[in-house]
């Protein structure tokens, strides 16, 4: 087993452990949103009852799945020549499946590409390093959590034209969870916002 597949194995088995322990507790009929959608973050919504089921599933999933076969075809050229030009027909949420998928297979340099700039984006080395200090943990957890996502949808009512929140939703009985991902679109393509974030758990750490 080479250290990327040991590295993988253990945030696997620390998620599920995460994952069984946690659970938000509720008034009947209420359900506790963490965060407030904006325009400018990646927020974490979760709505919950009860404890999270354990679901006895392989791990060979790919969010690519979703895609249809054009536009796998369009992310491989993305992924051979960088040229992103074949990501301009992607919509927010088909954006968001190949960031998942991105991640998970630590392809960062082209995490890095679909990445909102705005000339804010430090060189992709120091992105990198910090990404993978600061958020990557958290995201390999979302990525085995919300795989089996019952829907992924436009928020219509907080997006606009430059703007776009798209909703991960998951359902188990009567236990809802969400993830809301920001992105916004810049050379005609839509980006994810994150380095935002980074940025605000790289301060948290160093108790700025």
């Amino acid at each position: 087993m080479n250290v990327r597949s040991l590295l993988l194995s253990v945030m696997i088995v620390s998620c599920l452990i995460l994952i069984a322990c946690s659970e938000v507790k509720t008034k009947t009929g209420e359900f506790p949103k963490s965060t407030v959608v904006t325009s400018r973050s990646v927020q974490h919504e979760e709505e919950t009852q009860e404890k999270l089921p354990i679901i006895d599933r392989d791990y060979d999933f790919t969010y690519l799945e979703e895609l249809p076969e054009e536009k796998r075809a369009l992310y491989e050229q993305f992924l051979s020549n960088g040229n992103m030009n074949s990501l301009k027909t992607f919509t927010p949420e088909e954006m968001v499946l190949i960031m998942m998928n991105l991640i998970f297979e630590n392809k960062f340099d082209k995490l890095y590409a679909i990445t909102y700039n705005n000339n804010e984006l430090p060189d992709k080395e120091t992105f990198i390093a910090e990404y993978i200090d600061y958020l990557f943990d958290e995201d390999i957890q979302n990525y085995l959590m919300y795989r089996y996502y019952d829907t992924i949808s436009l928020d219509k009512e907080t997006s606009t034209e430059s703007i776009a929140v798209v909703q991960l939703d998951i359902i188990f009985g009567s236990s809802h969870y969400r993830k809301i991902f920001s992105l916004l679109k810049e050379d005609d393509i839509w980006k994810v916002d994150i380095y935002h974030y980074v940025k605000e758990k790289k301060a948290k750490s160093e108790g700025k």
